[in-house]
């Protein structure tokens, strides 16, 4: 693993310096004239998300929502549009002319589509003013990243019902987006949880909707990955209407997908907590659900733990990373000194962050996301092989809480 150096600027008074290793990817190695200019980098945010290139080297982030809480009270949404590219080569973010790309939105799914060499985006919600409904979307968009332009595809048949929070992933066998779930309610203060599975053919642009005898329980905030030689999608976790407080699902569900049918997975070791917000990717060499942070029913909360469900065994177990326990919080947003301890070999606990699987699901990426406290304004990669953590775009200075402090003041302003 690479050399650890301080990764984050204190803002909380804390003497307990996380700790990083830097990218291998990042610095000098190709600093010449291939690589940009860094142009800025965006607004730490939370219900983005993030695609990679089919090098694995390019990263896509596109939208969110960058509207701030109070110290443990509620957040004025501001939706935005914004496209952006990490080149984890050359370590820099590259702004992207997004005026003819998708409308402002967030809690989006965007997934890379490896054949094509592209992201293909879908869903999501948005509201321009302060107050009042949410506008559900339903429509479907695609970045080329050669020619680093979005274009909205004009899809055929019959749209799935407008959605935010959905789960999706390519089903690179059948060369289609399968999705699954996610929310149809306009009101901030209730969920409508969906519970029906659509595929969009990617050489033929029809949605159609995929029907099973039986389907999983309607969720919304859940993970979706697809084991594409088994030809399986796998959905895991995420809430109902409860999903404000919990408890979260803990369930898991298998899509075969040629005979199209559900069936429920019966874990023989359970995952801890069910949980919201999270991510979740295959991984197709040791043949496994990776599954890391998200908001769970622990005392905790966000969480930045990686979790991984052997296929073969059905069993869950923790990966040695995260932070645990010590004493609990009492009131929210302050905790004690020894709230957790520390894993500084892993990133800040998160929930509702940009999340990129690589082209094998051995590794993914994270980006920004919500906090204990508010917004975060890093990027970190993880490698499964043995690397773990590493940092592609530390937090601006004044961001980083580090998990110990007292209050919560560097994110919460």
């Amino acid at each position: 693993m690479a050399l650890f150096l301080a990764a984050f600027a204190i803002a909380c008074g804390s003497s307990n310096t996380a700790a990083l290793p830097q990218s291998d990817a990042g610095g000098g190695v190709d600093a010449g004239p291939k690589c940009a200019v860094a142009n800025g980098a965006p607004n730490p945010r939370g219900d983005s998300a993030a695609a990679f290139d089919a090098s694995g080297k390019l990263a896509l982030l596109f939208g969110g929502d960058t509207g701030n809480a109070p110290c443990g009270g509620i957040p004025t949404h501001v939706h935005v549009g914004d496209t952006w590219i990490y080149d984890t080569s050359c370590s820099v973010w590259i702004p992207i002319d997004g005026s003819n790309g998708p409308s402002t939105r967030s809690r989006h799914v965007l997934v890379s589509d490896i054949a094509h060499d592209r992201a293909i985006l879908f869903g999501g919600r948005r509201r321009d003013a302060s107050s009042g409904p949410y506008t559900e979307l339903n429509d479907t968009w695609a970045f080329d990243f050669k020619a680093q332009a979005w274009t909205q595809l004009m899809t055929t048949g019959t749209p799935p019902p407008a959605r935010s929070n959905a789960a999706a992933a390519i089903d690179t066998v059948g060369n289609r987006l399968v999705v699954f779930g996610g929310n149809a309610s306009t009101d901030g203060l209730s969920f409508a949880p969906l519970d029906d599975t659509w595929s969009l053919d990617l050489d033929s642009l029809a949605w159609s909707a995929v029907k099973t005898a039986t389907k999983p329980p309607a969720r919304l905030f859940h993970a979706l990955a697809i084991d594409s030689a088994s030809q399986t999608a796998y959905v895991v976790s995420g809430g109902d209407t409860n999903a404000f407080t919990g408890p979260f699902l803990t369930d898991i569900w298998a899509l075969d997908l040629k005979a199209s049918a559900w069936t429920e997975v019966l874990p023989t070791t359970p995952i801890a907590n069910g949980r919201i917000n999270f991510g979740m990717s295959f991984d197709s060499v040791n043949k496994r659900l990776l599954a890391f942070g998200g908001h769970d029913d622990g005392p905790v909360g966000n969480t930045n733990e990686i979790w991984s469900f052997d296929i073969g065994t059905r069993a869950w177990s923790r990966l040695p990373f995260g932070d645990k326990l010590h004493t609990p919080s009492k009131q929210t947003c302050v905790f004690a000194a020894d709230f957790t301890t520390i894993d500084k070999a892993s990133p800040e606990r998160r929930s509702a962050f940009g999340f990129a699987p690589t082209a094998n699901g051995a590794g993914f990426a994270v980006f920004f996301g919500k906090g204990d406290c508010g917004l975060i304004g890093d990027a970190l990669k993880f490698d499964s092989a043995g690397a773990g953590w590493s940092m592609l775009s530390p937090s601006p200075v004044g961001l980083s809480c580090l998990r110990v402090q007292s209050t919560c003041n560097g994110l919460c302003g």
